[in-house]
């Protein structure tokens, strides 16, 4: 890259620390671990911004707007995860043992990153400036919370296997993929790199109908075994706020062998390098943000390494190889005593 790049962007040798929303503890997680489980992370997406030079901090769901805006102060964006929760009240009252708590969760953090998205946008504000990304469950929350409506989502066509995109005529037009190589978009249409693991899906038709399509700008589009068109890629036209209704973490860290791997495509080094595109790209977004936490000790509480994850890949038909599990109450660790630091040195 040519010095003037570097002089042009200082952010760009920045280490990002970003957030990672936990989901409602999953049955199949319940079953196989003894504890009162509330929340779960897959650790998958703690080693895809890893991967792309971030740290990780969880976020606690079902916590009052005032944690969110706190952590969003001190944080340079958020990834809003996949997971299997329920959506609308009907469903809560049918299934009365399942929480939903990263629903609401959600829904504070798009409402404070939009907050502070139009703030950086009339200000020039880089510490408002904050990149938000939703994957799967995360992608359709931030379209629910955008339209106010859950039915902004239609069920579609099951889905678990590995596909290419169809990238869209202006996908050139966008902040996600405007430098994309056509090497690279070639592959892309090309790969089964994307895994998709849902059953419900977002269409063109349903953002012109809920009067988001003036504000999102579909990037890529797949097909499901119906031939329903549905949106696979999406970024707001604005703001840094991205979504895909696949999975990329999957590629290089779910190679499931204790369940069928029906994405085991998307695991080739194609695969693997055209989904870690996307997390590269968003983390050289939140790299942009230049928010911190007020001291080295501060941040050390809240990152991920405080956990360890449990082993979860071990159980015939698990999902994830790898989770951490939270309590309801969990908190971040108590803050480090300097004696004991000295006696370590």
């Amino acid at each position: 890259m040519a010095e003037s790049a570097y002089t042009d962007a200082p952010y760009l040798n920045r280490v990002p620390t970003v957030g990672v929303m936990c989901i409602d503890i999953a049955t199949q997680l319940q079953q196989n671990f003894s504890g009162a489980y509330h929340s779960y992370l897959a650790a998958s997406y703690v080693k895809f911004l890893e991967a792309s030079g971030a740290h990780v901090v969880p976020i606690w769901i079902g916590r009052e707007r005032a944690y969110y805006a706190l952590m969003m102060s001190q944080l340079n964006g958020i990834l809003l995860p996949g997971g299997a929760v329920f959506i609308d009240e009907a469903d809560r009252q049918a299934n009365p043992d399942v929480t939903s708590d990263c629903v609401r969760s959600a829904e504070l953090i798009y409402q404070l990153a939009m907050e502070r998205n139009m703030r950086a946008k009339k200000l020039d504000d880089r510490g408002a400036y904050f990149p938000v990304w939703g994957t799967c469950l995360g992608f359709q929350l931030i379209l629910i919370h955008a339209a106010e409506a859950p039915n902004v989502r239609i069920a579609c066509q099951p889905m678990r296997e590995a596909m290419p995109v169809t990238l869209t005529d202006d996908y050139q037009q966008s902040q996600l993929l405007g430098s994309l190589p056509k090497s690279v978009a070639d592959e892309m249409e090309k790969h089964p790199f994307a895994c998709h693991q849902h059953r419900y899906c977002i269409t063109k038709e349903s953002l012109e109908s809920y009067g988001l399509a003036k504000d999102w700008h579909p990037l890529a589009t797949q097909k499901d075994t119906s031939g329903l068109e549905f949106i696979t890629i999406v970024e707001h036209r604005r703001f840094p706020i991205f979504g895909c209704q696949f999975h990329p973490e999957r590629a290089a860290f779910e190679q499931l062998f204790n369940s069928p791997d029906k994405c085991y495509m998307a695991h080739s080094r194609m695969g693997i390098d055209l989904s870690q595109i996307f997390g590269s790209r968003f983390v050289d977004f939140c790299r942009r943000n230049n928010n911190q936490f007020e001291s080295d000790k501060l941040k050390t509480r809240h990152l991920i390494w405080n956990w360890q994850p449990v082993f979860s890949g071990k159980f015939k038909g698990s999902n994830w190889q790898q989770c951490y599990l939270f309590e309801k109450n969990v908190d971040y660790s108590e803050e480090p005593d300097d004696s004991e630091e000295l006696r370590s040195s």
